[in-house]
Parts: C-alpha cells; structure tokens; sequence
C-alpha cells in the first residue's frame, strides 16, 4: 500500500494533489466548473436550455453554492427523454458526431431503459486514468500482476475502463473476467503463481473465495506477494471484509464509480476498507475530475457528516456526453476530509455502505434495504450465500423467507442450525424490523454470481425496484 511516505514517490501527480489545502482545492472545482459551465452553454443544446429555464447563464454561478442552488438537478428520465427525442445520443453530446471514438451504456437492468454515452479519445484516457488512480492509491505498480475478474469488453464503462486502467498503471494484466470460470481463473493464477493484485466485484471476490476453500487453498500461504485486493459494485459487512482480508493476507480496498462517472469516482486510500480497530474506511473522491454532492433527497441541501444522503455529479473534464448535476439514486454516508486521518484534502463516502434507493423494498409499512440484511447474515462467519424471497401467502399476508447456505466446515448438527437460524432471525429483526422466516438449504439450490448479486426477488404485484450502477 501506499504510505506518507511514499505517495509522491509512486505518483506524483497524486502528491501533488493530496498536498493542496481545501480551500485551493475548492478554488480548482469553481474554476473548472465555470469553464465547463461556459462550454455546454455555448455548444451543448440540453444543458443550455435547461439552464435557460432555470434562469441562470454561466456568469452567474460565481461560488460552489451558486452551484447547488442554481443549476438543476438531472436526472435518468431527463437523458433518456432526451435520447428518445434526437436518438441515438440526444442532444447532450456536445462534440460533432464524428468525433465519437466509443459508445458506452448503462445497464438498463431497471426496465427504464439505457443511458448512452459517447466518448472521444480524451474521454477514454480519461476512462483509463480514473481506473490507474484508484488502484495506484492501493498499491498496484509497473510491472505488478494483476488479475481483473471483471468480465472485459461489451458495451459498458465497467468492460473498457480496467483494461485502459491496468496499461496505463505498467501492470502485467490477466483479464481474466467473463472468459473463464472460477476453477479455472483458480488454476491461472496456481500455473503462474506470481500475483499482486486482484480486481473483481464484491460478490466475486466472495465467489473467488469460496472456490479456493472448496479446493483447500490458502491464499495467503499460496500466494505471498498479494498485496492488494480491489472491490466494487456492492456493499458489504465489515466481519466478511475482515475475514477476506485474513483469507488472503493483504488489505481490501474499494472504488465507487459508474458510467455517469467515466470510471472510479471515488476510492480508499492507504488505511483500506477496513480501519485497524474495525472502523469502515473512508473513499476519497477524485475531486478534480468528478464534483461530487452527498446531498438530502428531499431538501436538496448537503448532509452533514456521518449522514447519508445522494449523490450528485457533475463531470468536470469530460467532451462528449457530460453530467451535470446528475442524481445518481447511489445512497451513501458522508465523510469530511478532516475525518479520515490520511490528511489528504479530499472529502469522501464510507467504504463498503454504497446501496441503491431503487432498491429499497417497502415490506409491512418498512423501508427494507438489502444491504441491511447482508450485513446482519453474513456477519456469521459460517455462512456462505443466501437468497431473499418477498412474497403473498394464500391468506393474503406479506412474507420474506431468508434462505442459507452454510460453509463445508460449519457444524452438521440440527440444534446448532436451529439455533443459527435464531440468532440470524433475531439479527435481521433489528435491522430491518421485519421478521424473516429463516432456514438452512444445500448450497446447490442457490445461485452462484459472476459479477453483482441478486439475491432478492420480489414477487408481489407491485414487484421490487432494481436499478444498479454500471
């Protein structure tokens, strides 16, 4: 990892940039987004009419409030009304046809449709040099190797953005994502045995993990010059970090980011995921790059730290399809620069607490998020995988039933499993206020993920809203 110490050695661009105080970097943001500002209103016809309606020119914003006030929130039916009226791009790109050298899309997986991005080649330097940053924040150097689990290629931000990264960084990279199944990206990294860093999804790093105990591997004895695992995508509970972290011998650290983004928008830096202690840690935002709000959803005004409200982005350098002011539905916990101990300039969210409005289910007058109910269940040590089921009974009543499955080394014994499900139950209680019907199934009748999970179906009339970041 990176220390004090060595920071600017390993990037100095970097060093220069966590050495600048808050208020020089608060100058930076004002000065780029007046520039950017100027730009999409002289040659961008969907930001200058909306800020035409608004009532605001570029000249007006003279503060970082001026800002927040003044310009409009984004949102994702505003992109694809706009797309939907001057396919296929709408009217946000703000470079001539011509000049798109690749085109990106969001997901889609929400049913609301896709957001498309188009990108020249600044824009996909720009998308390699937001993935090498993050990374080189976590330790990755030229020459290390590195095996990147995600799945590469296709059409979103998430397949092109890691390969661009991993050159950019001098890494020796394995893309191994997508093109190989999990014994057999187990036994590319036995046959080489050289590896430095993995990048991989949450829930695939927990799939990884779960191959090589099925094998008898011990990575940390297996694999000794390991000394970064990268995350993504998905929350996650403290106790599954830690354990990873010991299953491994190295830290875990994590990025936020989305195609809205252009890449990382956001990432830990040297104390990790996890702080010594059992603390969450800190992602820093990449403020330079990406203008980042956490504010309340209901007011529009920021949260204070240690409250949890959405994020809001504004693309500070990108040409071809820019956001401005856009509302992610990413829920997330403010963190204050001052707050984090490394003593860098850069405010933050909290590590592995990322979770989706969207994905909120309403159960017996609750707001129930998933991410709840992961922490509580795989705060055990013995469990594995679960999948949640939202359902009506035949007499009319709503039901979630929570079903397990536990680890080849957890106890066979029927009371213990009994009183497992208890302590599970009891767990989800408090943190959800709802109780679960929870019980033990073979690991065979679960699913198995390669990327995001998706362990909540919902199978009521009004169904359960699912948007994910790409």
């Amino acid at each position: 990892m990176i220390t004090g110490e060595t920071f600017s050695s390993a990037s100095p661009h970097l060093g220069r940039l966590a050495a600048m105080n808050r208020a020089s970097l608060e100058a930076l943001q004002l000065r780029r987004i007046q520039a950017l500002l100027e730009r999409l209103y002289a040659r961008n016809p969907f930001y200058r009419d909306r800020m035409d309606a608004a009532g605001v020119r570029p000249e007006h914003i003279r503060s970082l409030e001026d800002f927040r006030k003044r310009i409009p929130v984004a949102t994702k039916q505003d992109f694809l009304a706009d797309q939907e009226a001057h396919p296929p791009f709408g009217r946000r790109l703000g470079v001539p046809r011509e000049d798109v050298a690749l085109v990106t899309l969001t997901g889609g997986t929400s049913g609301q449709g896709q957001e498309v991005y188009g990108r020249t080649q600044r824009d996909v330097h720009m998308l390699g040099y937001l993935h090498q940053l993050p990374w080189t924040m976590a330790g990755l150097r030229p020459g290390d190797v590195a095996f990147n689990c995600v799945p590469a290629g296709g059409m979103t931000t998430g397949g092109w953005g890691p390969g661009e990264g991993f050159r950019i960084a001098g890494a020796t990279a394995f893309h191994v994502g997508g093109s190989l199944a999990t014994d057999a990206k187990i036994d590319m990294m036995l046959r080489f045995r050289e590896a430095h860093f993995i990048y991989a999804s949450t829930n695939y790093h927990h799939t990884l993990a779960e191959g090589f105990r099925r094998r008898g591997i011990r990575p940390a004895e297996g694999f000794p010059m390991m000394r970064t695992l990268f995350t993504a995508a998905e929350g996650y509970p403290i106790e599954w970090a830690q354990e990873l972290e010991a299953f491994w011998g190295c830290r875990l650290h994590e990025g936020y980011g989305s195609t809205q983004g252009v890449g990382f928008i956001a990432s830990t830096c040297e104390c990790g995921a996890v702080r010594q202690g059992g603390s969450r840690g800190c992602m820093h935002f990449l403020e330079w790059e990406n203008y980042a709000e956490v504010i309340d959803p209901d007011t529009g005004e920021p949260v204070g730290p240690g409250e949890e409200g959405e994020i809001v982005l504004t693309n500070l350098g990108v040409e071809a399809s820019p956001v401005l002011r856009f509302a992610t539905r990413d829920r997330a916990r403010f963190i204050p620069h001052h707050a984090c101990g490394c003593g860098r300039p850069w405010n933050g969210i909290e590590a592995g607490g990322i979770a989706r409005y969207d994905d909120m289910m309403k159960i017996r007058g609750n707001n129930v998020w998933p991410l709840s109910v992961d922490n509580a269940v795989f705060s055990h040590a013995h469990v594995e995988e679960y999948a949640g089921r939202v359902f009506v009974d035949h007499a009319g009543r709503t039901e979630v039933e929570v079903r397990l499955a536990l680890k080849n080394d957890a106890p066979a014994d029927e009371a213990w499993r009994e009183d497992l499900c208890r302590t599970l139950t009891e767990r989800i209680k408090a943190a959800t206020n709802v109780l679960m019907n929870v019980r033990v199934i073979p690991r065979e009748d679960l699913p198995s993920f390669s990327y995001k999970a998706r362990r909540w179906t919902d199978e009521r009339r009004e169904g359960m809203r699912t948007e994910r970041r790409t």
